[in-house]
C-alpha cells in the first residue's frame, strides 16, 4: 500500500466511507459446490467499505462493455479440501453481514451491473485444480474462463503449456496498474513471460505472506523493548532477534526438558528454513538480466553463513521449538495453542495466523521478518505458495473477454476487497494495537514471490538439508547444482523451447 496505515485512518473509514450498493439478496452467480460465510461482524449487510486513497483511481479504463448476460466461470479452491487456504475472494452466495463475504458480493454485483454477466465460481478439491483444467484443454472445452490455483499447481499448468501468457496475450490486463502485485510480476515472469499474477481480486496471497507474530504480553514479562522500537531504529535483524529469544524460554514443568508444554521464545516451523533465508534478502532461484532463472547461490559466502546460523537458531531446542517435530499434537495446532496459552513468544509464519486467532485473550501483535544485518536495505517477507493467482487457461472461449473480466474485477477490488481486508477486517477487527496496523505497510509492500515455489527446481530441498539437517552448505550445494539446473533447462525448454 502506497500510504501509511493508522488506526485513525481507519476508524475514519468506517465511520464515513462505507456506503449502501447492495439494493438485491439476489444470487449474481453460480457455483458448482456452494460458498457459505457465516458473518459476526459490522458492516451491515449492504454497506460497502470504500478506500480512500488520495489521487487513486480505481478506473479500469475498459469503456462500455455488455457481455450479453454471459457466466464467466473461475476454477477456484474448494473449503472441502483446501479448509484455510480455500478461495473465498471470488464467488459468495449473498449477504452475511460479515464485511469481506460482503465485500465480494458487492464487488460481484456491481461487476453484473456495469457490464451485464455473472461470476461463477468451479469449487475443486486438491488434486483435481490441475486435472480440470488439463482435461478442458484436451477436449478443447471453453467452460472455464479463469483459474486460480496455487503457485505450486500454477507452475505445473505452466509447464504443461496450458495457460495463456498474460503479458503478451491478456489484451485487457492493464499489468502495470496497482491492482496488480508489481513484485508478483517481477519475480514470477520467465523469459519476460508471465502465466500467473497476484493482486487485489484475492486475499489469500495476504494471508499467506510471512510475518512475525509477537506475543505482548510475554514480551512484557520478560522486560524487553518491542520490535516496533526495532524496527523504528532500523535495527530489526537476526542478531537482535537472537539475542531477545536467549534466555527467553522457561521450563514450566520443572522436568530439565523444553518441550511444547513450556514456554519457548522462538516457535517455527520447516517452512522457515527457506522462509527465513528470502527474508535475508535472497531468492531461491534468481533471475538474470534476460528474465531467465539461475541458480547463483553456489559459492556466495555470505549465503552460507546466513544458512549457517538459521541452522543454530531453527535447531537450538533451548530456543527454538518446532511444530514439525510435534506431529501427534497437531502440528501448526501445537504452536497455536502454545501462542494462546502465552508460551510463545515470538512465531514467523503465515498472516493468517492473525485472523486465526481472532479468539487470542492477550494481545499480540506483527512485525516484518527480521532482516539478516543492518547492511540489508530492504524487509523480504516470502508469500507462501499455498495462495491464489489468476491465470488464464488456454481453452477459455475468449482470453480477450476472461482479460477483460480478470482487468475489472481486479480494479473493483482495489476499492472495494482491499480495504475490507486491511483497514477494517485485519487491522480493527484482528490487530490489537496501533503499531501493527502500522506495520502491515511492511509486510505487504516487501513480498517476495519465490520461482522456486512455482516450479519446484530443486533449492528449497537443499536449503532446507543444511538448515533443517546441518549439512554443510558448499558442499550441499555443489552436488545439488547440477539437479537443479537440469531442472531450470527442463522448465525452460518447455516454455520458450531453449
Amino acid at each position: 500500500m502506497k500510504k501509511k496505515l493508522s488506526l485513525i485512518l481507519a476508524l475514519l473509514m468506517l465511520a464515513s466511507s462505507m456506503i449502501a450498493c447492495a439494493e438485491s439478496e439476489e444470487n449474481t452467480g453460480t457455483s458448482a459446490g456452494e460458498v457459505t460465510a457465516s458473518g459476526d461482524t459490522a458492516p451491515s449487510a449492504g454497506e460497502e467499505v470504500v478506500a480512500e486513497e488520495e489521487g487513486e483511481s480505481f478506473d479500469p479504463e475498459l469503456g462500455e462493455k455488455d457481455f450479453g448476460g454471459k457466466t464467466f466461470t473461475f476454477v477456484t479452491k474448494s473449503q472441502a479440501s483446501f479448509t484455510d487456504w480455500a478461495e473465498g475472494s471470488i464467488w459468495v452466495e449473498g449477504l452475511t453481514g460479515e464485511v469481506l463475504n460482503d465485500a465480494v458480493y458487492n464487488r460481484n454485483s456491481y461487476i453484473a451491473e456495469t457490464y451485464n454477466t455473472n461470476i461463477a465460481a468451479f469449487e475443486c478439491d486438491n488434486g483435481v485444480l490441475v486435472s480440470t483444467i488439463q482435461n478442458a484443454v484436451t477436449a478443447g472445452d471453453a467452460t472455464y474462463d479463469v483459474a486460480m490455483p496455487p503457485l505450486d499447481q500454477a507452475g505445473t499448468l505452466v509447464k504443461n503449456g496450458y495457460l495463456v501468457d498474460l503479458a503478451a496475450d491478456a489484451t485487457h490486463m492493464n499489468l502495470e496498474r496497482a491492482w496488480w502485485d508489481q513484485r508478483s510480476i517481477a519475480d514470477l515472469s520467465i523469459a519476460n513471460k508471465l502465466y500467473m499474477v497476484s493482486g487485489d481480486i484475492s486475499t489469500l496471497n495476504n494471508d499467506a505472506t510471512w510475518c512475525t507474530m509477537i506475543n505482548l504480553q510475554v514480551l512484557e514479562d520478560h522486560g524487553f523493548e518491542t520490535p516496533y522500537y526495532y524496527v523504528a531504529n532500523d535495527q530489526w535483524n537476526l542478531d537482535t532477534y537472537n539475542t531477545l529469544c536467549t534466555g527467553a524460554s522457561i521450563d514450566l514443568d520443572g522436568d530439565g526438558d523444553l518441550d511444547s508444554k513450556d514456554s519457548i521464545a522462538n516457535l517455527t516451523q520447516n517452512e522457515n528454513a527457506t522462509a527465513m533465508f528470502v527474508t535475508s534478502g535472497y531468492h531461491l532461484i534468481d533471475k538474470d538480466e534476460n528474465d531467465i532463472p539461475v541458480f547463483t547461490l553456489e559459492g556466495d559466502e555470505r549465503a552460507y553463513g546466513i544458512l549457517t546460523d538459521l541452522s543454530k537458531l531453527m535447531n537450538d531446542t533451548s530456543v527454538s521449538l518446532n511444530y514439525h517435530n510435534y506431529g501427534s499434537e497437531g502440528y501448526h495446532l501445537c504452536t497455536t495453542k502454545m501462542f494462546e496459552e502465552n508460551r510463545g513468544l515470538f512465531w514467523i509464519t503465515n498472516l493468517q495466523m492473525v485472523i486465526r486467532l481472532r479468539e487470542m485473550e492477550t494481545d499480540f501483535g506483527i512485525a516484518p521478518c527480521p532482516k539478516y544485518d543492518e547492511a540489508q536495505e530492504n524487509y523480504r517477507n516470502v508469500v507462501w505458495f499455498v495462495g491464489s493467482y489468476a491465470t488464464i487457461p488456454i481453452s477459455a472461449g475468449s482470453t480477450d473477454d476472461s482479460s477483460f473480466i480478470l482487468e475489472a474485477m481486479s480494479a473493483k477490488s482495489r476499492e472495494v476487497l482491499r480495504p475490507a481486508y486491511y483497514e477494517t477486517a485485519l487491522s480493527m477487527k484482528y490487530l490489537r494495537d496501533k503499531e501493527s496496523i502500522e506495520m502491515l505497510d511492511l509486510v505487504i509492500d516487501n513480498r517476495s514471490y519465490e520461482l522456486e515455489h512455482a516450479f519446484s527446481f530443486g533449492a528449497s530441498n537443499a536449503v532446507q538439508m543444511i538448515v533443517l539437517n546441518g549439512k554443510e552448505p558448499a558442499s550441499t550445494f555443489a552436488s545439488q547444482k547440477k539437479v537443479i539446473t537440469k531442472m531450470i533447462d527442463k522448465t525452460l525448454k518447455d516454455l520458450v523451447g531453449e
